[in-house]
């Protein structure tokens, strides 16, 4: 006989229980994978997406700020210009005019530029004149006017609207040609061997500014764009700042750039440098005329010198000087009388429309 065969042995609670310890395992692994995860995810936080229209945004809250006389500031005659102030102890103590041009410029270069109309300015005004080299922002040059330190400067096209209504900036002057004529164009280049024939084929493309703060380098093609072109920075095309109307030029010369948006004196100017030649670029947008840099004082300049300082510009010939070396390519010839409400008309309403540029984005 055959010995009955033995029980089998219970082996599936031992199944059970090796499958239970794995599961464990497992589990314990996934959570432990998910704390270091959320370890790092939570002390490793990445940078939120960066907004390359943050600065544009700032600029055009600011600018909404400055469309109108800033408290104050009177206007009795209606100009859109600061008044006088009433009281004859309002008025600045000058011993020394400061004396400065465009912010963006190089002060060291510009003093030698302007070495011959400050010398005028000195022999007419009886008064020593310096040039403040500290100044090396927009900004900068707005506060001085404001606090009295800069007594005879030049603000760009786009700039004085905020500096007659933010500092008391009278306009007073623009550089003419002979016949007295100051106006300029805002024009967009693109390369020569470019395949972009109109603005509106810039979608896509990447267009050099030269700052916010110039209106044909800057606000002005911002607007058009969008107005006649409806192309948006950001979203239809990128914005890069050269900082110059010139350099705008030299750099779409050497390829660097899709397309500039500049002022067409500066244009001149960069050829009559040598910096680029006409044959490299080609025009495919040219604006209304625009007045150009505008040469002022403080409104709370005493007014026997600032009758002084008129006489000066309105005597002043660039021929054989300094002043004349520095705008021969240009064509330009001596300083005319401008009118700010009627001659920054245009300039006022671009920056209106530039405040409302992203409404809806």
């Amino acid at each position: 006989m055959s010995e009955p065969l033995s029980p089998a042995p219970a082996s599936t609670p031992a199944r059970a229980g090796s499958w239970k310890l794995t599961a464990g395992l497992i589990a314990v692994l996934v959570l432990a994978a998910g704390g270091v995860y959320a370890y790092f995810r939570y002390t490793n936080v990445p940078p939120p997406p960066v907004d390359e229209l943050q600065g544009l945004k700032t600029y055009i809250a600011n600018l909404a700020k400055a469309q109108k006389l800033a408290d104050g500031y009177a206007d009795a005659n209606g100009d859109l210009v600061a008044d006088p102030p009433a009281s004859p102890d309002k008025y600045l103590k000058v011993d020394e005019i400061g004396f400065s041009v465009v912010a963006l410029e190089d002060p060291e270069k510009a003093q030698i530029q302007w070495k011959d109309f400050m010398a005028a300015l000195e022999k007419g005004t009886g008064k020593k004149v310096k040039y403040l080299a500290d100044i090396e922002t927009v900004e900068d040059q707005v506060r001085a006017v404001r606090e009295g330190r800069l007594h005879v400067t030049a603000f760009n096209t786009g700039q004085v609207p905020t500096a007659v209504n933010t500092a008391g900036f009278v306009p007073l002057f623009c550089i003419a040609d002979r016949d007295g004529k100051y106006a300029y164009e805002m024009e967009i280049l693109v390369r020569a061997d470019s395949p972009v024939r109109s603005p509106a084929d810039l979608k896509g493309k990447t267009i050099g500014f030269a700052a916010l703060s110039s209106n044909s380098g800057g606000k002005a093609p911002l607007v058009i764009l969008k107005e006649k072109f409806q192309l948006l920075p950001g979203r239809d095309y990128k914005v890069v700042y050269t900082g110059d109307h010139v350099r705008s030029v030299k750099e779409l010369a050497a390829g660097q750039h899709d397309a500039v948006c500049v002022a067409n004196d500066q244009m001149a100017r960069a050829f009559g440098a040598g910096l680029a030649k006409p044959e490299q670029v080609r025009s495919v947008y040219k604006s209304d005329s625009f007045p150009p840099l505008c040469f002022g004082v403080p409104h709370d300049l005493p007014p026997d010198l600032a009758a002084r300082v008129k006489q000066v510009f309105t005597g002043f010939s660039f021929d054989g000087t300094s002043v004349g070396e520095l705008y021969k390519a240009q064509g330009k010839a001596k300083f005319a009388a401008v009118d700010y409400a009627r001659d920054w008309k245009t300039i006022r309403e671009v920056d209106d429309a530039l405040t409302h540029l992203l409404d809806g984005k």
